[in-house]
């Protein structure tokens, strides 16, 4: 295993007793870090493939990849010339761009009542 891959899988096993504690998981950002691709490959092959997968557009494509360990999600952010922009690892039960703000709840409840009325 590499020498940066190790270091990072010990902060994510960490996270993860946190999460199963206390529900409350974390997220190391891998942008930045000083890694290189045989520490990308050490890292995909420790933490393996998942069942899960997502993209979203917004700004660009991002992809949300559940690893094969629950809880432990590689969410990569690209802008529209397909760079990447930003790149993690969540620690959660749900990455947080996967649930829907409040806010949109309470506007999908009332344009659905809406559009009930007017059917009625």
């Amino acid at each position: 295993m590499s020498a940066n891959a190790a270091p990072l899988l010990h902060e994510i096993a960490a996270l993860l007793d946190n999460l199963a504690q206390s529900g409350e998981g974390g997220t190391v950002q891998l942008y930045g870090l000083p890694l290189l691709p045989g520490d990308y490959q050490a890292l995909r092959e420790a933490l393996g493939e998942g069942e899960l997968k997502a993209e979203l557009s917004a700004l660009g494509p991002t992809q949300i990849r559940e690893t094969a360990l629950h809880g432990v999600w590689w969410v990569t952010h690209r802008n529209s010339a397909q760079e990447v922009v930003a790149e993690s690892i969540e620690v959660t039960r749900c990455p947080a761009i996967l649930q829907t703000p409040a806010e949109d709840v309470g506007e999908a409840a009332r344009r659905l009542r809406e559009s009930l009325q007017a059917a009625s």
